[in-house]
């Protein structure tokens, strides 16, 4: 005597459950990467569009430039009462920093001026960010060109 099964077992039930629940799981943690990726890389297009900024202004004014007007180190805090225009620049530059980086801050180093040379600007902007290790840091972004 042969009995016809049908359906599902149980234990297939289950089964069936976990791996869907690991697939899921999975799933669930994937977004979560893509959106820290995602964060961490509109921070560096900030950083490299507010860099590029800064130096159009250096290029605007470039007697003030070449003189070491714009010259910052990281941790600076902006002119409380700029009155010319390379302190307004840095000044404006640096609220822009905090306001689109968390805990954003810039320095501005430029080669000694030489009118034989090319002058060129490295402009470090730094953050804090989220790491793979998912730890708090600062993350540095670098720029460099000619004024």
């Amino acid at each position: 005597m042969s009995l016809k099964q049908t359906g599902f077992t149980l234990l297939e039930v289950m089964v069936a459950v976990l791996v869907l629940g690991i697939g899921l799981l999975g799933m669930a943690h994937l977004q979560i990467t893509s959106l820290k990726h995602n964060q961490s890389a509109q921070f560096r297009s900030s950083a490299s569009v507010m860099a590029a900024d800064m130096l159009d202004r250096m290029r605007a004014n470039r007697p003030a430039a070449q003189n070491g007007n714009y010259a910052l180190a990281l941790d600076t805090d902006p002119p409380n009462n700029p009155n010319d225009m390379a302190d307004i620049d840095i000044a404006d530059w640096l609220n822009n920093l905090n306001a689109e980086l968390p805990n954003g801050d810039g320095q501005i180093a430029c080669d000694a001026f030489d009118a034989d040379a090319a002058f060129v600007c490295d402009i470090t902007i730094s953050w804090t960010e989220i790491q793979d290790n998912d730890d708090l840091a600062t993350t540095s972004f670098l720029y460099s060109g000619a004024i």
